[in-house]
């Protein structure tokens, strides 16, 4: 492939989920070497043999999956690696200045937060910071806007310009083409490995066109809302509290979810979101009240909760998937004593790669190679494998947070519709959502936390943006939310 930057531009760089993107940004960035070809930086050859000397160079690459160190603080993550690092660390220099540019960018990043405490926007947003503070002279954003919801949105697409203004180039990697007319100057698209649009202006892009030249036929990712037949109650939150020691726990939740029924959950990130997917897949301990699942208390227990058949996609696939271990492992990880595939305590390699082929073809999973390990797939595959594993049967109570994240269109409609299906077979399913239109796709119900509590809910038809931005700024309030 031949590929050109300008200087003091955004290039956007599209394609299928496994086209080449994120191969082609690790390139660039020097966290893998090319087979053939050349590269030049800003007039000069450029060849880095690690992202290290890439970060060196001036290239700074915020990766899909994000690499900021878990058991550490912002503040401590700007300084691991930094190529100019002082050789002693200085904890009050680092969080100043984190602060100072967090101010200046308008990005609310914690500086003395641990990275585990954080929602995973902050956690891009927090990347971002800290690839700008090494001083980048060239920065690869690889799907920086999957997590955020509009407002976070329109902070990255500011900052993106500012930059620019500045003279930085971006690559800008993103599935979610909408927003790519209001932040890129040129396009790229690519499609197995291969330019088949290079460098087209942006003004002058017909989006359908490049969803048709990504894809194929546009025409078959129309979201088709299926006639649903409401149930009984299957999913009961009651007076529902979950502490966090450093983010935003839940207090107070009241609602239940029926079969053949899909609830939206929307706020600004970092507003409980992520406590409550915890809390109803029985992750954490309960501050107070209790989650049912067809009267089945799975409060506090994941292995009650597994028993129960509530399925979870994870809103971060590195806590949703074991990234050093195959695909094959990956995909069936819940028949783990399975006498399927284990014998006299001995796991059958054969029928656990027969039966996750089996899943990798019907989740379309690329590559489909079952001893291949997760970590190697795209972002996208690694949500399809993730899907695979936790809807391979129709499960009680679907907990998707962020389900489509980083998913190209045709990927994502897919991922919708497995949504629908599962309601359509009885289930319960929670869509906890930075995508607004995702949510008014999938959901009948939507209820919007905000520093943990619902402060409004109301079905579906009911949802106006004005509604929407009072609620997610806390300026409504309710005591929570029924099924009536």
């Amino acid at each position: 492939m031949d590929f050109t930057l300008e200087e003091g531009e955004i290039h956007a760089l599209v394609g299928e989920n496994g086209a080449g993107k994120s191969t082609l940004a690790k390139i660039v960035a020097g966290s893998i070497h090319s087979d053939a070809g050349s590269m030049s930086l800003f007039g000069e050859p450029y060849q880095p043999v690690s992202r290290r000397e890439g970060a060196a160079a001036g290239v700074a690459h915020v990766r899909q999956q994000l690499s900021l160190v878990r058991g550490l603080t912002v503040a401590q993550n700007l300084q691991l690696g930094r190529p100019d690092a002082p050789a002693v660390f200085n904890a009050g220099a680092a969080r100043d200045e984190v602060e100072r540019w967090s101010d200046e960018f308008g990005l609310g990043v914690p500086a003395e937060t641990l990275i585990d405490d954080m929602a995973l926007a902050i956690r891009q947003q927090a990347e971002i910071l800290i690839a700008v503070a090494w001083g980048a002279r060239l920065l690869i954003l690889d799907e920086p806007s999957s997590a955020l919801g509009p407002i976070e949105t329109e902070a990255l697409i500011a900052l993106c310009h500012r930059l620019r203004s500045e003279g930085t180039p971006i690559i800008y990697i993103s599935h979610r083409l909408p927003e790519l007319t209001e932040l890129a100057d040129r396009l790229t698209v690519l499609r197995a490995g291969r330019v088949v649009v290079e460098g087209a202006d942006v003004r002058d892009a017909d989006l359908r066109e490049v969803a048709t030249l990504m894809i194929g036929d546009v025409s078959l990712l129309e979201v088709n809302r299926p006639e649903i037949q409401r149930g009984s109650t299957r999913l009961t939150v009651s007076d529902l509290s979950v502490s966090s020691p450093h983010g935003v726990g839940c207090h107070g939740l009241d609602f239940d979810v029926a079969a053949g029924e899909i609830l939206g959950v929307v706020g600004i990130a970092g507003n409980g979101q992520e406590s409550l997917a915890k809390a109803l897949t029985g992750q954490v301990k309960l501050a107070s009240g209790n989650v049912l699942v067809d009267d089945t208390d799975i409060s506090g227990s994941a292995g009650q909760a597994i028993t129960a058949g509530v399925a979870h996609i994870h809103e971060d696939r590195s806590n949703g998937l074991a990234a050093s271990f195959t695909v094959a492992d990956n995909a069936t990880a819940r028949h783990i004593g399975n006498r399927r595939f284990t014998r006299f305590g001995v796991r059958m390699g054969d029928k656990i790669a027969h039966h996750a082929r089996e899943l990798i073809e019907r989740f379309q999973v690329r590559p489909p190679e079952p001893a291949a390990m997760a970590s190697s797939l795209s972002g996208g595959n690694q949500q399809k494998l993730m899907a695979a594993r936790e809807l391979e049967q129709n499960p009680a109570v679907l907990v998707a947070h962020g389900p489509t994240k980083g998913l190209d269109p045709e990927a994502a409609k897919a991922m919708r519709d497995r949504c629908f299906a599962v309601a359509q077979a009885g289930g319960a399913v929670v869509v906890i959502s930075a995508d607004l239109d995702e949510v008014a796709d999938l959901a009948h119900r939507i209820i919007v936390l905000y520093r943990g509590v619902v402060t409004d809910a109301f079905p579906i038809e009911d949802m106006t943006p004005q509604r929407l931005g009072a609620a997610m700024a806390g300026l409504s309030e309710t005591s929570g939310v029924s099924g009536d």
